[in-house]
């Protein structure tokens, strides 16, 4: 066998639409069929020059050293598959997806971020369709190609999908098999029954102009689910773009626009409070917002509404125990279930889900109807009660519920609250000691937690041993007052919000809720301090999905630390999360930073250079003139900052925003100096280094840097810090010829890519590409590739990475012959405090009378980051089409 290439390879993926139901109706003659199929891959793979990498069920995985031979190859195979006489005239439907990036084969086969990341890609296509990821379709510049947007790719992230429309086959005109508009709707682990025409009413008021409309109703009655429901018919129907935002663990009102923000991916803007910034992200999105458990922050969430209702392209949905009283609101009560007809059927279908051998007696169906009638048609009520039926009747679970009605009912809220609050307890009543102290334990986690977690944090007396939490779990989970759910590989277990606050009610009134908050901020310091140390590694990605699933309980560990003034836990947990904030762009960790910073005393704390350099790195974030300031008042605490986020922050400042060549000349080598230890502080050291000495013209001393920043990525594993070492190592091939820089930079894509999020260094690595790029003859391409970079920026509200791109937009526009949006842009980017390099402002000079270019930048000023940006989209597209008009044959191709 011919040894497997590496380097950078594109791989061609192949699948058959609708194996499985092939095989089950005839299997002789698929396999006739299938011997056909793999001579047609074979021998089209080998005459194309590529080589099969393995056979995969009913596809095949091939690898190519160039694009343009995978892609011959696949559109060969497929006219083949379209056109070639079949046995039995049974034409299989071939799906295709390509994928490029930069591997080096293990023992005859391919590992890591690439293969991964390919294999999801052909996922999306349907029969007869060639689809390719942003690194391929850069590399087919002569062939038509439709970009499809953003998808989401199981277990890995979102990736650009684009259909190759290549006349050389027939391509089925689908859409993609996923929707284009990634979501954080809730999963939704039962069947909707009940509902359908409430769901019908809120999507018929969302779409008549209502820009608020609120589901109003007991807790347990289904508003939860109602609300998923909207949004994934939403979602599916018309492609539209869904947040959802869960407020109900959020004790702090002040809180609520960080809770909202974290779930729509805004950032604070320079100048904007949090809720205006909010504002900005949204404006002219075409948005579903939904604020779910609103009722304990109402006042709050009042306030939010009325200030984002000015935005013309957002429906908000809420859901409440009671009506926000917001300026046009439409209220929907939901109503309790019927106890004739659906609540007696959902009673009997959550019985069949745990035994799907139970009947009804006749002699049942009564006491069953009589008993939904007692719960009130509460969906939550009527599950709870149903988990007891493998030990009760429901003859005697009315009589239970009869004789042992507490009076827990809460008149403000009604007797139906009541009602449920009594189902809860009487099921709290029925638990074991143990299983009732594990119950209420539970309420102290935010947005659930796994099985080692509860046995952290929950376990390890005589009340709850921790050799028996696994099966006192099952237990809660079977009757119900636990909900386990599976995210990946990974097993989660979470509360109903109804359930959580009885739970902590209970946990409170012993006395024992301090207790175990502690115990629960302390076990998440230690998860933030351990996934730190596995950051710069090759379990990198591990961490990283352990601090995405676990992020709702550290905020809440901060909050716990702060409450009781401990402060050097607080600042501890905080500079473990700094890393991993700053990379995957969770902003808010900064605001936390500057919170730590106002305490008293806190300039003698260790931790104190290390809290001003991560306050420092949010501001520079921001585009806040404070980024200097803090990262000085860091270094002069410490001036060897050990982590180096003190010196990250100002070396942005110096060679982004101010292009101060001396003062970023003595920084880089004062850092370097320092003889930094931590992983971070060394890769960025040399980095940043590496960078400034290209600026300067120096690419031989710093190939030298960027030899290091590759040396710490081979010996680390680490994807981040390959981004990283791509990112130094290309501005010094840079030099030497554009061509290599930019298949560099893509490689190192790649490896953020195949992090779980999105990743600050994917920014770094486009706007390199993007500016070299435009240096090119190819307009087109300059145009496609600025709109793209700035709607990934744009859509990650990542307001310092935006502002970076409108010198090199603001060029390629003044080529195509809008020098006015050029200059509006330059005007925006100095106000918010980025000077342009000086191509950008030659390129303006020379198209501009000076009166008029003086007239674009004031008003330029004037617009927020966002605002900018969404001009420049327009303008773009604008461009984009006027090139294509003019040139037909224009290359439908985007630069990564």
């Amino acid at each position: 066998m011919q040894p497997l290439p590496s380097g950078t390879v594109t791989f061609v993926w192949t699948d058959i639409e609708g194996s499985t139901a092939r095989w089950e109706a005839d299997a002789a003659m698929m396999r006739e069929v299938m011997a056909v199929h793999d001579e047609i891959i074979g021998e089209t793979v080998a005459a194309h020059g590529g080589l099969i990498v393995k056979h995969l069920g009913d596809g095949c995985w091939s690898v190519f050293t160039s694009a343009s031979s995978a892609l011959d190859a696949a559109a060969e195979i497929l006219r083949r598959m379209q056109n070639d006489p079949w046995p039995h005239g049974d034409r299989l439907d071939l799906r295709i997806g390509l994928h490029t990036g930069a591997v080096e084969p293990t023992d005859g086969d391919y590992f890591g971020p690439v293969p991964n990341r390919g294999a999801r890609i052909v996922d999306l296509a349907n029969g007869n369709q060639i689809v390719c990821s942003t690194a391929t379709a850069g590399l087919l510049p002569d062939i038509p190609i439709r970009n499809e947007g953003p998808h989401e790719l199981r277990g890995i992230g979102v990736e650009e999908i684009h259909i190759v429309l290549d006349p050389r086959y027939h391509s089925d005109d689908r859409p993609l098999r996923e929707a284009a508009v990634p979501s954080n709707l809730p999963r939704t682990r039962t069947s909707f029954l009940g509902r359908s025409s409430d769901a019908a009413d809120a999507i018929t008021f969302l779409g008549e102009q209502h820009s608020i409309v609120t589901l109003v109703g007991p807790g347990g009655i289904g508003k939860t689910r109602l609300s998923a429901e909207v949004g994934a018919t939403l979602q599916r129907e018309r492609n539209a773009r869904v947040h959802f935002c869960d407020l109900a663990a959020v004790a702090d009102p002040e809180a609520i626009a960080d809770s909202v923000a974290a779930a729509i991916g805004a950032r604070r803007q320079p100048g904007m409070d949090l809720i205006d910034s909010i504002h900005d992200y949204l404006a002219g999105r075409e948005v579903l917002l939904i604020l779910d458990n609103c009722e304990h922050v109402l006042d709050t969430v009042r306030t939010l509404v009325d200030r984002l209702q000015g935005i013309e392209t957002l429906s908000l949905l809420a859901t409440s125990r009671e009506a926000l009283r917001a300026a046009g609101e439409q209220l929907l009560v939901v109503s309790p279930l019927p106890a004739e007809t659906i609540g007696s059927d959902l009673f009997v279908q959550r019985v069949r889900e745990r035994d799907p051998r139970f009947e009804l007696t006749p002699a049942d169906i009564d006491d069953v109807r009589r008993l939904v009638q007692r719960l009130d048609g509460i969906p939550l009520a009527i599950e709870l009660a149903s988990s007891w039926a493998n030990v009760m009747s429901p003859a005697a679970m009315l009589e239970r519920l009869g004789n042992d009605a507490q009076l827990l009912v809460d008149d403000r809220r009604g007797t139906r609250h009541g009602r449920l609050r009594d189902t809860i307890a009487w099921s709290y009543d029925l638990l074991t000691p143990a299983q009732a102290a594990l119950f209420e334990r539970l309420s102290v986690f935010s947005g659930g937690c796994s099985l080692e977690t509860i046995e952290a944090v929950c376990s390890g007396d005589p009340t709850v041993p921790t050799e028996e939490v696994p099966s006192l779990l099952m237990a809660l989970v079977d009757k119900s007052m636990v909900v386990s759910s599976q995210d990946g590989q990974h097993r989660r277990f979470s509360m109903l919000e109804t359930l959580r606050g009885f739970a902590w009610e209970r946990l409170e009134s012993s006395g024992s809720g301090p207790e175990f908050l502690r115990r629960h901020a302390d076990h998440f310091l230690d998860v933030a301090t351990v996934q730190n140390e596995r950051l710069f590694t090759r379990a990198e990605s591990d961490a990283w999905r352990v601090l995405d699933l676990e992020w709702a309980n550290l905020r809440a560990a901060l909050d716990v630390f702060e409450s009781e003034g401990a402060r050097r836990e607080g600042a501890d947990l905080v500079v473990a999360l700094a890393w991993f904030a700053s990379f995957s762009m969770r902003f808010e960790l900064f605001g936390w930073s500057e919170e730590l910073l106002a305490t008293p005393g806190i300039e003698s704390d260790p931790a104190h250079v290390d809290l001003c350099g991560a306050a420092a790195l949010g501001a520079y974030f921001r585009v806040d003139p404070r980024a200097t300031d803090l990262a000085e008042a860091g270094l002069a605490s410490d001036p060897t900052d050990p982590r180096g986020f003190c010196h990250i922050a100002l070396a942005a400042v110096l060679l982004n925003n101010l292009h101060a060549a001396d003062a970023s000349e003595g920084l880089t080598s004062a850092w370097l100096a320092t003889d930094p230890t931590d992983n971070g502080s060394r890769l960025w050291a040399h980095a940043f280094r590496t960078f400034h000495l290209c600026l300067n013209g120096r690419p031989a001393d710093a190939a030298i840097h960027a030899a290091t920043t590759a040396a710490i990525a081979a010996d680390t594993g680490s994807p981040t810090a390959a981004g990283i070492a791509a990112w130094a190592d290309g501005q010094v091939m840079s030099f030497e010829g554009l061509d290599r820089a930019i298949q560099t930079w893509t490689d190192g894509l790649e490896w953020t890519r195949s992090l779980p999020s999105e990743h600050l260094v994917e920014h770094l690595l486009r706007g390199l590409i993007l500016n070299f790029a435009v240096e090119r003859d190819d307009l087109r391409v300059a145009l496609t590739g600025c709109r793209d970079a700035l709607q990934r920026a744009v859509d990650d509200h990542y307001v310092a990475g935006t502002s970076h791109l409108f010198g090199v937009t603001a060029i390629a526009l003044c080529r195509a012959g809008d020098a006015d949006t050029g200059a509006l842009l330059v005007g925006s980017m100095i106000d918010n405090g980025h000077l342009p390099r000086p191509n950008a402002r030659r390129a303006l000079e020379t198209t501009l009378q000076t009166s008029d270019l003086d007239a674009h930048l004031a008003t330029g000023r004037g617009l927020s980051v966002t605002r900018a940006a969404n001009i420049a989209i327009a303008a773009l597209d604008t461009a984009i089409a006027t090139v294509s008009d003019t040139d037909p044959s224009a290359p439908h191709s985007s630069v990564s």
